[in-house]
């Protein structure tokens, strides 16, 4: 890949809405700290998912 044609990706990222910034912050990461944030990350959205089919049970019991 040419230098022009790597910067015409980046910018197309860049317009895409790809923060760059928090990308090269996260690959400067160990690997085993990126494991553990989307270990972490994941546990969040799960609990999420959880705490809004309790939501909706609930609203289905009252109704």
């Amino acid at each position: 890949m040419s230098q022009m044609e790597a910067e015409q990706v980046l910018a197309e990222a860049i317009k895409a809405g790809v923060d760059l910034e928090m990308l090269e912050y996260n690959l400067a990461l160990a690997p085993e700290e990126r494991a553990r944030q989307h270990d972490a990350a994941l546990a969040m959205v799960l609990e999420l998912k959880q705490a809004g089919e309790r939501m909706r049970a609930n609203d289905l019991a009252v109704a």
